[in-house]
């Protein structure tokens, strides 16, 4: 971790997000019913029209600049991949200085097309729609759908009608001053801006909630012509973007790369210049543009329906044809490209790569394949699913594939990194570690990294005395009663209709809160299709009226975003704050729930399914499917004593303030500069070619010399038969003659380090006296002169687990035909070296490497190393490097602290590597003298390489021979 105020890197920062925090407002006439411009007379000649965001609706917040009679209120930005508000552009309905009891209530919203007014409306204080019952089953539906609809109250739905003022309103108002709670947002103007063309598209298939528009008729010479201003976004990723820009003193320069969020087709060429120069000129940024075409299958069809649900565990209910997935699938490829062809462009030599979020997982890789030494890292900031659903994904190894040409690939949580391991290891047959993922030619490293806020600039928000306004607003509006406060989107995996469930089992369970708590849930709409919306409206309609009277309503719900004031004071004034998803990434309206309790060290109520759980211990965990469960914390909650909130409250405040948005942008960018150096480092491309001219006058100049050498791969070719190594009928003459030559050396101190079994060593080593042995993996040494074995396998170690892992060994080997079982002294070794099958002998070996480590890992002290085509279990604790360690101990304790100062090792597999790090540890008093060598080309943590086995037998017989 690099102290504060040092530059994390010299090289620029590039970082690859979908949305830019930018985009363009253009200042054209209005548009009349059927979509053509006409002049605005109303307007100011200057008045700027917002840009509606694709990916979520949002409008820019240049719509402040001057408030004509189309332009609306700016809604409060939601960081879609957090639950974040934005920091920037956040400004209250509210007129600076005003309170909020003055302000007054904006038109009422027109009422949805899908909603028929009721003829016998009552007075404007009660908004009437008539809601047509749900058709429960196949029985009732003839008779539901024949019977008249009826006249209902509407329930807080945003613009399903206005709330009744009996609730928003104090009891003492008259009819003519009752204010809302919150006001509503007017109705959306008609957004003068560049519209796709692609609704008519035969490949594009959106589905989205609101009513599908005219195709557009737009002129490039109308955006030509038109003036342009960059203004602030208000959507896309805002938890990345507050947090790289907390950092900005620590970078030397940063770059944004990313789309506008809007369609593109209709600006001309010399437009898309102008703003292109404009952006990288005065907002270090540099736009995509890619098609709409591209653009609306991308993002409305494979990440919003294939992606988004399947990485939260939702599996699509509606089968969709390979026509649709390739169609969808090609256009999120094309798009990749598109980011690919940017990044490649702009980069410069010590350039930082940092590629963001599920849109772009293609990317690293399409970089990698142009840019082979470029840092690159990818974060992803949604969960990440277990492989059993994410193998259900008809291009999962294409997406593997891409996020694995990053050098190191960051998740919010543990569990994310584990199903991203075990995901790799089935579907691509990769060796995994809890580090990473090895390849052929490289290694990616996996990191956790749970992201936070910035709390300083949230601090300084809240000093706004529109948030105080609002909290004393909220509290004499609610005095006498508790005040449970929520927001979400409203999306299935948010849990909204769990939630409410689980509210009217509370209310069931303990009736002494009825009439005196309330629920204020924002639910902020999608751009999505989803039944959520009608699901959730009936619950809170069927609550409302069990539990409300003429003064009391148990549930506010409000279908619209409120402003960021408005949302800290809802925070400061919350009594209790109930964060229920079904499955979330880092939410981050918890920490900022925490900080805004700074006074009143209200409780938490979190999902065990958000990813932020497994950092704020100190909440109230449930589980959102249990409504029981979550009806007993909010009691718990409601009837915590005071030291025990104030105790849970310091505890997640010591998180929130420890792990903040400097700190997750911080320690990721350190890390990836960290582990790009190591990746470069082990390239086996970069690794020399040994060097024996550059050996030879160092292991002259010794006075004693120890060679670790590793035997098959190495000091021999692998046999296919493992029956054949048992018996130890693989000896070579000429092998020997060096070994024997080396070890006749007195300088020379030489050790066989094998995995093979201790009776096969001796049949090949036994006759060569001053040769030292090492058996089944650092199980047994034997050392030079002697003729007994020393174990150093720890007394007391329990060899339960052999039994079990040969159950599960058998298993696999009836499963995979040509297979063998090896069973050794201490480890057991499953071969399938001569599978019938060697590709489906490979997935075999990582689905029971999968299955030992959470099976019988967790139990004893074991863990699965991968050979070459082969899958070894041996105790945790016993490694080559492990005895490396103990024949220098022993050698230092018989010659002294300087019995060694030369050191040669060398080896074929993984099962060298931990050897080939503790050698390049040690210190023995001078430049090149550890030497570490890897057989084939290979990532690997050696510093040289030889390319077979005979090139190693080579290099040993000249060092035997230069070396008396």
């Amino acid at each position: 971790m690099v102290t504060d105020g040092a530059l994390l890197t010299s090289g620029r920062l590039l970082v690859a997000s979908f949305l830019l925090p930018e985009t363009i407002s253009f200042q054209v006439p209005a548009r009349d019913k059927d979509g053509r411009f006409r002049p605005n007379k109303s307007s100011p000649p200057n008045s700027r029209v917002g840009v509606i965001n694709p990916a979520s609706g949002a409008l820019s917040s240049s719509t402040l600049a001057s408030r004509p009679a189309a332009s609306i209120h700016p809604l409060a930005a939601v960081d879609t991949s957090n639950g974040a508000m934005s920091d920037q552009t956040q400004r209250s309905i509210l007129p600076r200085g005003s309170a909020p009891g003055e302000m007054e209530l904006p038109p009422a919203p027109s009422s949805p097309r899908f909603f028929k007014p009721s003829s016998s409306s009552p007075s404007s204080g009660e908004a009437v729609t008539t809601v047509p019952k749900p058709i429960s089953n196949k029985v009732d539906r003839t008779k539901d759908q024949d019977r008249p609809s009826l006249t209902q109250r509407a329930s807080y739905h945003g613009h399903l009608g206005v709330p009744p003022p009996s609730i928003l309103a104090p009891p003492s108002e008259t009819r003519e001053t009752r204010t809302h709670v919150f006001p509503e947002a007017a109705p959306r103007p008609t957004l003068n801006q560049p519209r796709s063309r692609t609704g008519d598209h035969p490949s594009i298939h959106i589905h989205k909630s609101q009513p599908e528009r005219r195709s557009s008729i737009d002129s490039a010479k109308v955006f030509a012509e038109a003036a342009w201003t960059v203004e602030k976004a208000i959507s896309g990723n805002i938890g990345l973007h507050n947090a790289v820009n907390s950092i900005q003193g620590q970078l030397s320069k940063k770059i944004w790369i990313g789309t506008l969020g809007m369609a593109t087709d209709t600006l001309p060429e010399r437009t898309r210049g102008d703003i292109k120069a404009e952006l990288a000129l005065n907002h270090s940024s540099i736009p995509v543009f890619v098609s709409d075409l591209d653009y609306e299958g991308h993002y409305h069809q494979f990440c919003k329906q294939i992606l988004w649900p399947i990485f939260h565990y939702v599996l699509p209910d509606n089968l969709r044809s390979k026509t649709y997935e390739d169609g969808s699938w090609k256009h999120y490829v094309a798009v990749n490209r598109a980011f690919a062809d940017a990044i490649v462009e702009s980069y410069r030599q010590g350039d930082t790569i940092w590629v963001n979020d599920y849109h772009l997982m293609l990317v690293p890789n399409m970089i990698r394949e142009r840019l082979p030494d470029a840092s690159i890292g990818f974060f992803l900031h949604i969960p990440f699913p277990s492989s059993e659903i994410f193998r259900c994904l008809h291009v999962r190894k294409e997406v593997l594939k891409g996020l694995l040409g990053a050098d190191l690939v960051g998740f919010q949580t543990y569990s994310f990194a584990r199903h991203f391991l075990q995901t790799c290891s089935r579907i691509l047959s990769v060796e995994s570690s809890p580090k990473g993922i090895q390849l052929e030619n490289t290694a990616v490293n996996v990191g956790i990294f749970p992201i936070g806020i910035d709390i300083k600039s949230l601090n300084i928000k809240r000093q706004d005395p529109e948030v105080a306004q609002w909290v004393k607003e909220l509290k004499d509006k609610y005095a006498g009663m508790k005040l449970i406060v929520a927001r979400d989107k409203l999306d299935y995996i948010k849990g909204v209709r769990q939630k409410m469930l689980a509210f009217e089992r509370f209310l069931n369970l303990y009736p002494e809160w009825q009439g005196k708590i309330v629920l204020i849930q924002v639910a902020l709409s999608t751009s999505e299709q989803n039944e959520v919306q009608c699901q959730v409206s009936d619950v809170v309609t069927r609550i409302n009226s069990k539990f409300s009277n003429l003064s009391y309503q148990p549930i506010v719900f409000l279908r619209q975003d409120i402003t960021f004031s408005q949302y800290l004071g809802l925070l400061t004034a919350a009594d209790l704050c109930l964060i229920t998803p079904l499955r979330d990434g880092m939410n981050l309206t918890s920490h900022e729930y925490v900080v805004c309790q700074e006074e009143s060290k209200n409780p938490l109520v979190l999902s065990e399914f958000a990813g932020t759980y497994g950092s704020l211990g100190a909440c109230l965990r449930v589980n959102p499917w249990n409504y029981t469960e979550v009806a007993e914390a909010i009691h718990e909650a409601l009837v915590m004593k005071d030291e025990e909130k104030a105790m849970r409250w310091n505890e997640l405040r010591e998180h929130v303030c420890t792990n903040t948005a400097q700190f997750w942008a911080t320690d990721f960018v350190s890390e990836l500069i960290k582990v790009h150096g190591d990746v470069q480092r082990r390239y086996s491309i970069h690794i020399p070619l040994l060097d024996m001219q550059a050996v030879i006058p160092k292991f002259r100049a010794a006075k004693r010399r120890l060679l670790l050498l590793d035997y098959d791969g190495t000091l021999l070719p692998y046999e296919r038969s493992s029956k054949v190594r048992i018996k130890g009928e693989t000896s070579n003459e000429d092998m020997l003659r060096t070994v024997q030559h080396l070890a006749s050396n007195p300088r020379n101190v030489v050790y066989i380090m094998s995995g093979r079994t201790r009776d096969s060593l001796d049949k090949v080593f036994g006759a060569l006296d001053n040769v030292g042995l090492c058996a089944e993996g650092g199980c047994f040494l034997k050392p030079a002169g002697k003729k007994t074995w020393e174990t150093l396998v720890q007394e007391g170690t329990d060899m339960q687990w052999r039994k079990n892992v040969m159950e599960m060994f058998e298993y696999y080997k009836e499963r995979t035909p040509g297979s063998e079982i090896e069973e050794k002294t201490v480890p057991i070794v499953w071969h399938y070296r001569q599978a019938d099958n060697p590709s489906y002998g490979l997935w075999q070996a990582r689905e029971c490497q999968n299955h030992i480590e959470e099976a019988i890992g967790s139990i004893y002290p074991v863990h699965a190393v991968v050979g070459r085509k082969c899958l070894e279990v041996m105790p945790r604790d016993v490694s080559k490097a492990h005895a490396t360690k103990v024949i220098i101990e022993t050698l230092r304790q018989q010659h002294g602290p300087d019995a060694i100062d030369f050191v040669f090792s060398i080896g074929d597999d993984r099962s060298d590597e931990d050897m080939f790090v503790y050698c390049n540890g040690l210190d023995l008093g001078g430049e090149g003298r550890t030497v570490t060598c890897t057989v084939g080309s290979k990532s690997s943590e050696a510093h040289w390489f030889v390319p077979g086995v005979s090139a190693a037998l080579q290099n040993l017989q000249a060092m035997a021979e230069q070396g008396q």
